[in-house]
């Protein structure tokens, strides 16, 4: 056989190293494919589904195992009759998310809602509030509870609260419109022969000592997880709501 030439033998090698890096591929390629039955598959749409709704279920059970031993607070909705419809529902939102940050905390407090009727139960159906692992009565707090360990928060108190008392049942009033119906929830306290307290803000605010329902919640949740009163209201409080 003759002997290739230089050019012969260059376009020879660069066959042979062509094919050797084809095989390479072709043998990368049936590793990754027998790899691949080992890795975890995603699952299905349905099975994630149900996965999701397992772990929620086992989160639900553990935070209504905590709420148990925790703070008791009520959000009091006896004066829903008195809101007009746009009111309502803004109540209904406020829960919501008194319910979204004590869900996440690491310390929630025991939330409960008393004098519910049908219309706000509703209202709060639309977000699946049954299942949320919270307390919904339809009863007034003074059916379900000891009138002694009852306190109701209303910023038109004259006492301050300083400290939770474990003992003690803090009552939030689920208004929305405090300005039409200014000292309600201080007026019933005093109907009810029940202490009134308010929150020592010490802050300068732009405007009333009033705050919403997710605030006062969100106050006493922060409180609850060791925040000071102060550290808390500064949280819970807007910004733009303080005077510098």
């Amino acid at each position: 056989m003759d002997q290739l030439s230089k050019k012969q033998q260059k376009k020879l090698l660069k066959k042979q190293q062509i094919k050797e890096r084809f095989k390479e591929k072709k043998i990368l390629k049936k590793q990754i494919k027998k790899q691949q039955p080992i890795q975890q598959k995603e699952p299905k749409k349905e099975d994630q589904q149900i996965i999701k709704q397992q772990q929620n279920k086992r989160t639900k059970d553990q935070y209504k195992e905590i709420m148990q031993d925790a703070q008791k607070i009520i959000i009091d909705l006896q004066f829903t009759d008195k809101m007009v419809e746009k009111e309502k529902v803004s109540l209904y939102k406020q829960i919501e998310l008194c319910h979204s940050m004590n869900f996440r905390s690491d310390k929630p407090l025991n939330l409960i809602l008393t004098s519910q009727n049908q219309e706000m139960e509703q209202l709060l159906a639309k977000s699946n509030s049954n299942n949320w692992g919270i307390s919904q009565q339809a009863k007034h707090y003074l059916e379900l509870f000891d009138k002694k360990k009852l306190v109701y928060l209303t910023g038109d108190a004259e006492e301050t609260l300083t400290e939770l008392d474990k003992d003690k049942i803090y009552i939030i009033g689920g208004i929305v419109d405090h300005n039409r119906l200014k000292s309600i929830t201080l007026n019933q306290s005093i109907l009810e022969q029940i202490p009134a307290r308010k929150f020592p803000i010490n802050v300068d605010l732009k405007t009333s000592t009033i705050l919403t329902v997710n605030q006062v919640y969100e106050i006493l949740l922060l409180v609850n997880n060791g925040l000071t009163w102060d550290e808390a209201i500064l949280k819970a409080i807007p910004k733009r709501k303080i005077n510098n």
